[in-house]
């Protein structure tokens, strides 16, 4: 890709984007999407979610970048349009597109631990709770008005129907399940953890519903989910709760121990 095209005109511009790539952690996405990234030709949407999913976060966020000054003089700094201006004030754009912006404000981007990151990252944080319209879809399917167990919650009252609501500080990965549960686990490095607890409460009496990533190639999947538990792919993308934009991956319902529940959900 020649930089020049996205507002990149020197070496110095080259080495901001190498120091920039060199802080990226580990990202679950594909080959050909990290690729992209790496060439500055990436969405920085893809990257900001797949950074918050893996824990971590971009600063300052494209949104706080691009309001620093007005949008005509941000596009005359870092010689871009004023369209691209207002999209990665909207968290659009182009990764380079970001860090042509940043070179020009002489801001240097840093990808950072999220202070939320632990145990139940998906569920405390608003942008990773499940949509309110697939939990009435599931209950109404279970034909329940609410679940029995939340074993990941956010709050004692967390924004799942469901009788109990555990939280990091009950620790549902030692706890036993019961009834009918539903689980959103944390889409992070814990996610194993998370699945084959589902299994296992699932084999000792529970029905538990995950979702989850359908990440089909991974050894959790394989392990605990293929061939062990019915599995519901959904259509297209969610939108988390309060996310802007839908999420950078498909996601599945998993159902252990209930097969009839999952063929009613078909």
């Amino acid at each position: 890709m020649n930089l020049k095209t996205v507002g990149y005109t020197g070496s110095k511009s080259e080495s901001s984007m190498h120091h920039f790539l060199s802080q990226l952690p580990p990202l679950n996405l594909p080959r050909q999407t990290v690729n992209r990234i790496q060439k500055g030709q990436g969405r920085l949407s893809v990257l900001t979610a797949a950074l918050r999913e893996a824990g971590y976060e971009l600063r300052p966020t494209p949104e706080t970048l691009a309001g620093r000054q007005g949008q005509r003089e941000a596009a005359r700094k870092a010689a871009l349009s004023r369209n691209t201006i207002a999209a990665l004030a909207g968290g659009q754009g182009t990764v380079a597109s970001y860090l042509a912006l940043a070179a020009a404000l002489k801001v240097e981007p840093h990808i950072v631990k999220r202070k939320a990151f632990a145990a139940c990252l998906s569920s405390r944080d608003q942008t990773w709770q499940t949509p309110a319209d697939l939990l009435a879809a599931i209950l109404q399917a279970a034909g329940r008005e609410a679940f029995d167990l939340d074993p990941c919650s956010p709050s004692s009252d967390g924004p799942v129907p469901a009788a109990l609501h555990w939280t990091e500080v009950d620790d549902g990965l030692a706890r036993s399940w019961q009834g009918l549960v539903f689980v959103n686990p944390p889409y992070s490095r814990a996610l194993p953890q998370w699945v084959a607890k589902c299994k296992e409460e699932g084999e000792r009496g529970a029905t538990v519903i995950g979702l989850v990533p359908s990440r089909t190639d991974t050894r959790w999947w394989h392990d605990h989910v293929a061939g062990r538990a019915d599995i519901i792919m959904l259509r297209g993308r969610l939108r988390f709760g309060g996310g802007a934009h839908s999420a950078p991956f498909p996601s599945a319902l998993v159902v252990w121990g209930d097969s009839q529940l999952a063929d009613s959900g078909n």
